[in-house]
């Protein structure tokens, strides 16, 4: 069995430096995914607030960027179909809205490298006055931080609602929006910025708000890296997050694959360095399937020739969502590619035998294995006895023969060790 290319540097051999910068603005694209184009949420947000920020000369600058890329993370219930509530009183009797900065600021609180985002993003939509969600704050005990982000973020809802551009209107009504959200001083930081010549205007469109960022990550973030396996894991779970949320069946599917895909690679006798770039690709592997329509995913009949087509694009756009971050090319890579088949019958490019990356056959053996042993809305789990048979029938075809061989003897014991806690009782 052939390995990917080694290297002799970083946590189990690991070279690996990824801009927190670049893998965040990646997440902020994949949570503003639509499917019609549609300005981006997180983007706007993330750009304004980061200029805000530098005007106000924060010293938690960056942070505040970052949590702008990322804020409603923790509406992953209702992605990527989620649209904000019309107005402000529909948005505050929503339970899932008044939990979303609670939910959002959990999950990053846990990554290495991102702590210092979470009490802004826990705190973005509490109001000065004391109105606000989930806490009731007010006044000085809201940070500048994430009245920057408040401010920030009620100035996409007004251009989203308004139905025209005009600077004036806009202004007027951003500052009767932000009274009693926000302190006077960031208000008018806010609207000096917006004010600044041709800004606004950039915040108008999608390339112009892209270009923003992209530029935000150059000045903020050039020396913030993650370096080590856990740093990049940590960052790399929030997509997985993401991911399997959609549909609610598919919760922990990510992550499970990616503890048999380090198993199976330890199986086939993967050195260490390239197990990791297996774990970390297969955490990404179902990234693009956020573009699919629900409908589709759990649709209980057989696709036409379009909707499938549809659907296997998915392992394509995994490359596109991470396009822009830098040293994350071969994980991609190895993500994208988990759809392909030992025969050349697979998706998206028609690769055959070894010409797929070792790392993207692995995968698609623990994928199609979890998927197996899970319960869909069109059917139900299938026991281990029968996954197996299943991947056994096709291995050559399908699957890697060698992968198979190696994975069967894991795939049955993990399984047998998880099937008591199922049940609540300790293993026997």
């Amino acid at each position: 069995m052939e390995s990917l290319p080694t290297s002799s540097h970083g946590l189990s051999g690991v070279d690996v430096r990824l801009c927190r910068g670049e893998v965040l603005a990646a997440l902020a694209k994949v949570l503003d995914y639509r499917p019609t184009p549609q300005m981006p949420h997180h983007g706007r947000v993330a750009a304004l607030a980061a200029q805000m920020a530098s005007r106000l000369r924060s010293s938690d600058r960056r942070n505040t960027f970052y949590a702008g890329l990322v804020h409603d993370i923790g509406l992953l219930d209702d992605q990527p179909d989620f649209t904000h509530p019309a107005n402000l009183a529909a948005q505050a009797n929503s339970p899932l809205m008044r939990s979303h900065p609670l939910t959002g600021a959990q999950m990053v609180a846990t990554v290495p490298g991102l702590y210092g985002i979470a009490e802004i993003i826990l705190d973005h939509h509490e109001w000065t006055n004391g109105h606000g969600y989930p806490r009731g704050k007010g006044g000085s005990e809201i940070g500048v931080g994430a009245q920057i982000l408040r401010f920030a973020d009620t100035c996409d809802f007004v251009l989203r609602e308004q139905d025209s551009a005009e600077w004036v209107a806009f202004i007027e009504a951003v500052r009767k929006r932000t009274a009693a959200q926000v302190s006077p001083i960031v208000v008018d930081a806010g609207i000096k910025v917006l004010g600044e010549p041709g800004f606004y205007t950039q915040l108008l469109t999608a390339a112009e708000v892209q270009f923003l960022v992209q530029s935000k990550i150059s000045r903020l973030c050039a020396d913030d890296f993650a370096t080590t396996d856990s740093e990049v894991t940590g960052l790399l779970e929030l997509f997985a997050n993401v991911i399997d949320t959609h549909p609610l069946d598919k919760i922990g599917h990510s992550r499970r694959v990616a503890n048999l895909a380090i198993l199976v690679a330890m199986a086939v006798g993967l050195p260490p360095e390239d197990i990791v770039k297996v774990k970390w690709a297969a955490l990404l592997h179902d990234l693009g399937a956020i573009s699919v329509p629900k409908s589709l995913l759990n649709e209980p009949r057989l696709l036409t020739p379009d909707e499938l087509a549809e659907v296997r694009r998915h392992t394509g756009r995994t490359q596109e969502f991470l396009a822009d971050v830098s040293g994350l090319e071969e994980v991609a890579a190895i993500a994208s590619c988990h759809g392909e088949a030992f025969d050349g019958s697979g998706y998206p490019q028609g690769l055959t035998g070894y010409e797929i990356p070792v790392g993207s056959r692995i995968i698609a053996v623990c994928d199609t294995f979890d998927a197996l042993t899970s319960q869909r809305p069109f059917r139900d789990a299938r026991d281990t006895g029968l996954a197996v048979d299943i991947l056994v029938r096709g291995s050559g075809s399908v699957f890697d023969p060698e992968v198979v061989s190696a994975a069967v003897p894991v795939l049955l014991i993990s399984q047998t060790a998880e099937e008591p806690n199922l049940a609540g009782l300790p293993p026997q």
